[in-house]
């Protein structure tokens, strides 16, 4: 998987302390609704896939309790790293991180009670191909559930940060929001469950503001896929970069961050 010239994987290692710092505001809050969907319960057996420090594998891993386990797996290791160190710090024993794509994980036994990907299925080369990977990973009458950003979020501080780079570089449209476009509504996205094969799709809705300034703005740019659009530009033109898009949240009067995710859920025969 890539993102310009970097695998995603790189370029989220790369800004690891910088996504850190969004955990508490952002990806824990996100992580948490999605396990709150996808609502494991005692002694299941869970795959985080593209599941980053653990925003939503820490939680599964809190639900399942001692009798179950989560596999949580991404290509990140710098986000693996943190994952493995809050673990330790709640003292979950319950939960494995491992670096691999998991779109080739090697699935023991039956099978998994719940596969969970929050804000990774559209990274993805092939996001229908790979997520029905994901799927097969699952015992007959598992559950898959997928978070995504709704149409929409995010959108001040991106388009923000896009027109800032665009005075540096040229940006094509990178392939994440092509398919992230296929299933940013609630309609789309339980219409996509269903054609991987899933029954019973539902599909939950959470929006929350979360206060922005160009400080924070600016690390989250930098501690996300986003920063991909960065690489390669030198330091200098990063900078400039940085000012760029600081005088447009200015201009734009963005103070808040426009957070709106879908959690959709399906169950699989197998």
């Amino acid at each position: 998987m890539t993102t310009g010239e970097n695998t995603v994987g790189d370029v989220f290692s790369a800004g690891a302390e910088e996504f850190h710092r969004w955990s508490r505001a952002l990806w824990d809050p996100v992580g948490q609704a999605t396990a709150d969907v996808a609502a494991p319960v005692g002694g299941e057996s869970v795959l985080d896939a593209c599941c980053g420090a653990g925003a939503s594998a820490l939680p599964a891993a809190r639900a399942v309790g001692a009798a179950g386990r989560v596999d949580a797996v991404d290509l990140a290791d710098g986000l693996l790293a943190l994952g493995e160190r809050r673990a330790r710090e709640e003292g979950l024993e319950n939960i494995r991180f491992h670096h691999h794509d998991v779109t080739s994980w090697p699935v023991t036994g039956g099978g998994y009670d719940l596969v969970q990907c929050a804000l990774g299925v559209f990274f993805f080369p092939d996001m229908d191909r790979d997520s029905a990977a994901l799927t097969r990973m699952l015992r007959p009458g598992g559950r898959f559930a997928v978070t995504v950003w709704e149409k929409g979020a995010l959108d001040g501080w991106q388009s923000a940060l896009r027109n800032a780079v665009l005075t540096e570089r040229d940006l094509p449209r990178p392939p994440q929001r092509e398919q992230l476009a296929r299933i940013d509504t609630a309609e789309t996205l339980a219409a996509w469950l269903k054609d991987l094969g899933g029954s019973e799709p539902r599909v939950v809705r959470r929006r929350f503001d979360t206060p922005l300034s160009p400080d924070t703005a600016w690390v989250l740019a930098t501690g996300s896929g986003t920063r991909g659009m960065l690489a390669g530009l030198s330091p200098a033109a990063v900078e400039r970069v940085r000012a760029e898009f600081t005088a447009r949240l200015t201009a734009d009067a963005v103070t808040d961050l426009d957070v709106r995710v879908l959690t959709g859920t399906a169950r699989f025969s197998g």
